[in-house]
């Protein structure tokens, strides 16, 4: 496979090529991590606006960064107010893992070190520099590369999770400690829609706590639920369960018609020669029965 390069004098980015040599990360993950190393530290984005960037969409894009804060390449901070309490999340992204590694050794030949050896040669070629500027097509054009420095770190505003947070508060439905933890990673998985449906639901229930509604959020996570259709959807078949149960076709009630054999049918219900029969016989003995009276009154 050949490769065409160009010259490296305008619109291009410059960064650590341990995320992108990480065989432990998917191409979708790698890829989203590129992307957002390309933008400049001071960028403030979006989940949802960055997920515009792509056609895969918003779904796509929680996926890959899961896999991201997997292995260490993303990190969610608590933001603390005065009174130490956490009112939000910021989700940073780091060019190199900032946890040990999962496995006993990394994925590489080579071990992790602050300018990792590679084989092939860098892809900027700095003899050839005429700006030393990241990303010079886009806003920030005075972000200057030093190699010498610490590894660079972007954070996201967690959007999802003020959404959610401020939801729940407004709904007087109180959060612990654990629990604003819990929420922080369920907006990361739902994002802030299907966690105000998880509330409303708690809230039609009578059961306004945030346990309650993490029990739904942890069914629809079993289900793989990801958006309100698939919740749409999830509702009718249960609807339909519950309604086979009443109507006795659900699994815990019999369906079965009781099937009476002919022999019995036969003793049970006389035929009609049977009934004539007996008819018959009736007369007789009424008819014996007047002519034995007659023949005493002759007498």
């Amino acid at each position: 496979m050949g490769i065409v390069r160009v010259e490296k004098n305008k619109n291009y980015s410059v960064v650590n090529n341990t995320g992108l040599r990480d065989e432990r990360l998917s191409w979708k993950a790698k890829g989203i991590l590129a992307y957002i190393l390309t933008l400049p530290d001071d960028w403030v984005f979006y989940r949802e606006e960055l997920a515009t960037h792509a056609k895969d969409g918003l779904d796509s894009l929680r996926s890959g960064m899961k896999e991201l804060k997997e292995y260490g390449y993303l990190q969610r901070i608590p933001i603390r107010n005065d009174k130490n309490k956490i009112i939000s999340w910021e989700t940073v992204i780091h060019e190199v893992p900032q946890v040990e590694p999962l496995v006993e050794e990394p994925p590489m030949e080579n071990p992790l070190v602050e300018n990792p050896p590679v084989e092939n040669p860098e892809l900027l070629n700095t003899n050839i520099l005429s700006t030393n500027k990241l990303n010079t097509n886009i806003q920030n054009t005075n972000y200057y590369h030093d190699d010498n420095k610490e590894s660079k770190s972007h954070v996201l505003v967690d959007e999802e999770f003020k959404v959610g947070y401020n939801f729940l508060k407004g709904e007087g439905i109180p959060l612990s400690e654990i629990a604003i933890t819990e929420l922080g990673e369920f907006c990361d998985s739902f994002g802030s829609e299907l966690i105000k449906h998880a509330a409303h639901k708690a809230i039609d229930e009578n059961k306004p706590k945030w346990n309650y509604i993490k029990a739904i959020l942890k069914s629809w996570e079993k289900q793989k639920v990801k958006t309100l259709d698939d919740v749409a959807a999830l509702d009718r078949r249960f609807e339909m369960s519950k309604n086979k149960r009443l109507n006795g076709l659900g699994p815990g009630r019999s369906n079965r018609k009781e099937i009476v054999p002919d022999w019995l049918r036969e003793d049970v219900e006389p035929t009609k020669k049977e009934i004539e029969k007996q008819n018959s016989q009736s007369i007789d003995e009424e008819r014996e029965r007047l002519q034995e009276m007659l023949n005493k009154y002759k007498s």
